[in-house]
């Protein structure tokens, strides 16, 4: 056995590594980073695979490793012409556009040991490139399919632009066919065709009589199909997923394949299959996929008679309700495999199914189940191996006759509503074939002890979590018959310890423990205990001390995850040592302190996330070069400080960089500007100086935040060259000058400008990005007018100009922003009216974006591995993938909205439920259109600081979750809509400082809560809670019960609406005209008193105008236009 790989392989992969890898980098770096780290066995690197004997490449899968390259690659067939031991080759979604001159696919023909190509998910058109791979005859297995014809039609590569060359060049002479192929694979291509396959030799004198697996899903063959197949003597698997086959089926062309297994259907809208008199039946077919289409179920089942060997059927995703269907899938006594995932189902389904005893597996999984299981019918089937129910609407108590089901291996009933303890059913006792058993997300209650599954000896995966634990009497010294490999035992929020059966488990690969609040020190005897634990996650609980380690390594565990607790002290230095096979780390939000040990990465480390925490000192730089294959660095919320990287030190594989609220000072270091960067988060530091240019080489990335720093200078233009950038958060800097006008060519989603000196008139050019969501340009010093073409912002939810200098007339367009939650205009210079199709606005605040996420992967990959891995070993027939969660870019939207008298941020999910407008602090006139009553859904709107007159909208009655109204320094006249009482929501509420008179309203609901600060400067308003007392509380209170006119307001044409009663009015007119004589008179005579005889005069006169016009002119001006209407 050699030592280690051949040179001349070695070289061969660094120079294909330089070949497919852009100037944006690429995942093949990697190989790179091994070579210069000294690491010289390129059989062990990444994505190569060697023959043990003779140390020869006989495998390089490079799906995917161009990803993000953002151009299109040319094939070059000389790149692997050393690899002459190759067997296969994978090198699907690689963005390959063709191939280089004279060193096509063909020339993989001297690959004479070559049997696997993949070429999926690439641009190359179809039929061109079936001619030169059909020159290889040594292939067993081919795979080609297409991106969606959209982008192959629309994507445009950078290195096409000077390019005369087709895409796609294929050689004029026929080949000799693929008489090895066994698996061919051409999906995706829309082909209708099947002559189109010439090519390959796929006709009467065909040179495929060894195929026996023939996938064509996504395409648009139709019925004739099948009668073009027959000269295919070995073809078993057929595929034909989502094709255009319609109308019937004939019997006769499905058993011309006479040798055929495995037939796909799904997603076709055919009638069924069809028979003529003296028609053979299909013996060979043993699998059947259906469904997941318009087609009459019930037809399709009543045909499927011909198939007297079925033991495999899929319905999946359709509406199988009818009585006739449960009749018609009863009948099918032979079947052994039936899955109707996705599927409605009849509510006598499972209590009429007893007969089909011959079912082994029935998956039931994502339905429309719904009430209890029934007690009958399905329980009688007592060959079943595998069940599940996962994801119905299934509730209540288990039934007793599942304890029939003696040859259970599989039990899956996850995410329903059962109900009942554990303990209380008997069922258990029988079912003790029982290997992987899934009840979360229940109302379960599970007796902590545990004791009732004490005789399942073959149990191996349990997953109890979510459900509610109970404790009870636990048997001294009980030894579990079990050694699980997973057990999962999350969100109990009442779960005081772990189970103590888990003392004695010793092989465990998975253990689930998040979520619980669990208290005490870190369990470290379950690493001691299970020295092949491949994942751990212990997230969210309260663990406290140190992480102490195991005392030995561990060399299978690839996953950790402790974040979210409380444990203190310092990261341990010897993580790596412990954990060498360590994949992802996460320790983040807890109590820790101190230095970041200098190798915590260890060589295989991919992630690592230490945020929110307490860590000081600088940046070890050994954590990106004793990592070579470190993709994402999350370091946020520290004390961090010193320097980031030494000047030496680039990493090759970092795509995601967080370094957020830490200490770091000085200029942007010129290498934390990596290029394989997607995500650079630097927020929150002291960073100084400019912005550097060389930002330009950063051509990958999709998220780049340096807010709150004290970077200057400009924009730089350079920003421009980052085709791919949807978040820009340059906010609370000290940045200058106007924004380049060639960002509206970037597909921005977020722009954070906000808290700067940026300047110079709003350009058309920042209205112009029509995928932007959040436009943040507040507390700068822009002007000129808000553009016209804001209009076309259609998916904008975010919209803050405030604290600048705009000018100009709120434009029209505005209210073309459907989507618009959050608008703030405040203190600028804005003038004119407000707009009444203002009212269409923040109907939609649950549809905005809160978070960018780009890529996720959960924390659970070793738990997938597991799940595949048990489903392979021990030929279990269900599975399905799991959810993930974990997000590499995860960017939380940041808005700072002024309501309730403060200025607030609100970010994350709950920008959902915050919408508001404000427009204070500007020099906006008119009145208040009634319009804005139909903000219904609005919470904060603020209007105050302006020049508005008029009255009050009664339509404002109508704003029920508004919990923030600012009205206040305006000139509105007119009474109090005692409507506004209906505002339950209504927290703060302002409208001092205007020439509001009347009552207020009744002291209760929302506006018992406020005090005289909410009225003060209006002197004819009376009532508690101010000190001026009301004449006749009793008209003051019928005044405010007066008819609405047609523009919302309430009408008081009445004299009985009247603030003070007419006679009142003439008795105090009288005295008060004597009173102004006299006063006159004795006035002249001292200056003193002259001073404030006028003032007295002015202040009648303020009161006996507005008196008049509430009393008199509005009367009868309202009746002036009814009498003309």
């Amino acid at each position: 056995m050699p030592d280690m790989c051949w040179d001349e392989e070695r070289n061969a992969l660094l120079e294909l590594q330089a070949n497919m890898m852009s100037s944006n980098g690429g995942d093949l770096a990697l190989w790179a980073a091994y070579s210069e780290s000294g690491f010289l066995d390129c059989c062990s690197w990444r994505w190569v695979k060697c023959n043990l004997a003779t140390g020869r490449v006989i495998e390089l899968n490079l799906e995917a490793v161009r990803q993000g390259a953002g151009d299109g690659w040319s094939f070059n067939a000389t790149l692997f012409l050393p690899f002459k031991s190759l067997e296969v080759l994978i090198l699907s979604d690689n963005y390959i556009i063709g191939s280089t001159k004279n060193e096509g696919f063909d020339k993989l023909s001297r690959l004479t040991n070559l049997k696997v190509l993949d070429l999926q998910s690439n641009y190359l058109r179809f039929p061109n490139v079936l001619t030169p791979l059909c020159w290889i005859s040594s292939l067993e297995v081919l795979r080609l399919n297409c991106v969606p014809s959209t982008q192959l039609d629309t994507t445009e590569f950078p290195s096409l632009k000077n390019r005369s060359m087709p895409i796609d060049e294929g050689l004029s002479e026929k080949c000799p066919g693929m008489s090895n192929l066994r698996v061919l694979m051409l999906t995706g291509y829309e082909i209708n065709d099947i002559n189109a396959l010439s090519a390959l030799g796929l006709g009467t004198h065909t040179g495929l009589r060894n195929l026996e697996r023939l996938y064509l899903f996504d395409n648009d063959f139709n019925s004739t199909i099948f009668s073009s197949l027959k000269h295919l003597p070995s073809l078993k698997h057929l595929d034909l997923y989502n094709n255009d086959i319609d109308g019937k089926i004939e019997m006769n062309d499905i058993i011309a394949l006479s040798n055929l297994e495995f037939l796909d259907l799904q997603k076709n809208n055919f009638e069924g299959f069809v028979t003529t008199k003296g028609s053979k039946r299909m013996s060979s077919l043993r699998n059947l996929r259906l469904g997941n289409s318009s087609s009459n179920s019930t037809n399709i089942l009543q045909s499927l008679k011909s198939f007297s060997s079925l033991k495999g059927l899929s319905y999946e995703d359709s509406d199988l309700t009818a009585s006739a269907i449960t009749y018609e899938l009863r009948n099918l006594s032979t079947l052994e495999y039936l899955y109707l995932g996705g599927s409605s189902l009849n509510e006598n389904f499972l209590s009429s199914i007893g007969q089909m005893t011959s079912l082994k597996v029935l998956n039931m999984a994502f339905g429309g189940g719904y009430g209890t299981l029934p007690n009958q019918g399905w329980c009688e089937l007592k060959n079943l191996q595998e069940v599940s129910f996962e994801s119905n609407n299934f509730e209540g108590k288990l039934p007793s006759c599942i304890g029939n089901l003696t040859s259970l291996r599989w039990l899956d009933l996850a995410e329903n509503r059962f109900t009942g303890n554990l303990a209380s059913y008997p069922l258990w006792k029988t079912l003790t074939s029982l290997e992987y058993l899934d009840i979360s997300y229940n109302q379960f209650e599970v007796p902590l002890s545990f004791n009732q599954f004490a005789n399942h000896s073959k149990l191996t995966y349990l997953n109890v979590g979510s459900n509610t634990i109970t404790t009870d009497i636990e048997f001294k010294n009980w030894v579990p018959n079990f050694q699980l490999q997973l057990f999962a035992i999350y969100g109990f929020i009442n779960l005081q310890k772990l189970p103590s059966f888990l003392h004695y488990q010793h092989d465990l690969r998975v253990l689930a423990i998040a979520h619980n609040h669990l208290q005490g020190n870190f369990p470290t005897w379950l690493l001691e205990n299970n020295t092949r634990l491949a994942g751990l996650y212990a997230t969210d609980n309260a663990f406290i001390g140190p992480l102490k380690l195991p005392s030995s390594s561990h060399l299978g565990l690839k996953e950790l995850y402790v974040s979210n607790n409380k444990l203190s002290g310092h990261v341990p230095a010897n993580i790596s040592s412990t954990f060498p096979m360590l994949n992802h780390l996460n320790m983040s939000t807890n109590l820790l302190e101190g230095p970041i040990p200098s190798d915590i990465g260890g060589f295989h480390l991919i992630d690592l996330d230490l945020s929110n925490n307490f860590l000081s000192g600088g940046f070890p730089s050994d954590l990106v070069t004793g990592s070579s294959i470190l993709t994402y660095l999350r370091l946020s919320n520290n004390n961090l400080s010193g320097q980031i990287f030494s000047k030496d030190i680039r990493p090759s594989m970092l795509f995601y960089l967080y370094l957020n609220d830490n200490r770091f000072e000085g200029p942007l270091p010129s290498n934390i500007f990596l290029k394989p960067l997607i995500a650079l988060d630097a927020s929150g530091n002291n960073f100084s100086g400019e912005i550097p240019r060389w930002i330009r080489d950063n051509t990958r990335l999709l998220q780049l935040d340096l807010a709150r720093n004290n970077l200057e200078g400009s924009i730089p233009v350079e920003i421009c060259n980052l085709k791919l950038i949807q978040v820009l958060a340059l906010s609370e800097n000290r940045l200058s000058g106007n924004v380049p006008s060639c960002v509206s060519g970037l597909p921005l989603k977020h722009i954070h400008l906000n808290k700067n000196q940026l300047g110079g008139e709003l350009e058309d050019s920042l209205f112009n990005i029509s995928s932007l969501k959040t436009l943040d340009l507040g507390h700068n010093s822009f002007t000129g007018n808000i553009p016209h073409t804001i209009g076309s912002l259609s998916y904008l939810n975010f919209l803050l100009l405030n604290n600048n200098l705009l000018e100009g007339e709120i434009p029209t367009q505005i209210c073309l922003l459907n989507k618009l939650s959050i608008m703030d205009l405040s203190f600028n210079k804005l003038y004119g009216p407000l707009l009444p199709c203002l009212g269409n606005l923040t109907q939609a605040e649950n549809e905005v974006e809160t978070r960018s996420v780009q890529y996720g992967s959960t924390c659970t990959s070793a738990w997938l591995e597991f799940r595949d891995w048990i489903s392979y070993t021990r030929h279990y027939h269900i599975l399905y993938g799991m959810e993930s969660d974990f997000s590499m870019v995860d960017v939380e939207t940041q808005i700072q909205f002024s309501t309730k008298g403060n200025s607030y941020i609100y970010k994350g999910s709950i920008l959902k439920y915050m919408s508001g407008i404000d427009f204070s602090s500007n020099r906006l006139t008119g009145e208040i259109p009634i319009e804005l009553g139909n903000l219904s859904k609005i919470h904060a709107l603020n209007l105050s600081h302006n020049h508005i007159f008029g009255r009050i909208p009664n339509t404002f009655s109508n704003l029920h979750e508004i919990e923030s109204l600012d009205l206040s320094y305006n000139n509105l006249n007119g009474r109090i809509p005692v409507g506004l009482l209906e505002l339950y929501s209504l927290e703060i509420f302002s409208i001092a400082y205007n020439n509001l008179s009347g009552a207020l309203p009744p002291f209760k609901a929302q506006f018992s809560t406020f005090n005289k600060s909410s009225y003060q400067g209006n002197p004819l308003l009376c009532g508690y809670p101010l000190d001026n007392e009301c004449s006749d509380i009793k008209s003051s209170n019928t005044s405010n019960n007066g008819s609405k006119d047609s523009a919302g307001f309430v009408d008081m044409e009445d004299d009985s609406a009247g603030f003070v009663d007419m006679k009142d009015f003439y008795i105090g007119f009288v005295v008060s005209y004597g009173a102004i004589l006299m006063g006159l008179a004795a006035a002249l005579f001292n200056p003193y008193w002259r001073i404030a005889w006028f003032r007295l005069v002015e202040v009648l006169m303020f009161s006996s105008y507005y008196f008049l016009l509430d009393n008199v002119v509005t009367p009868l001006k309202n009746r002036w236009w009814r009498n003309l209407r």
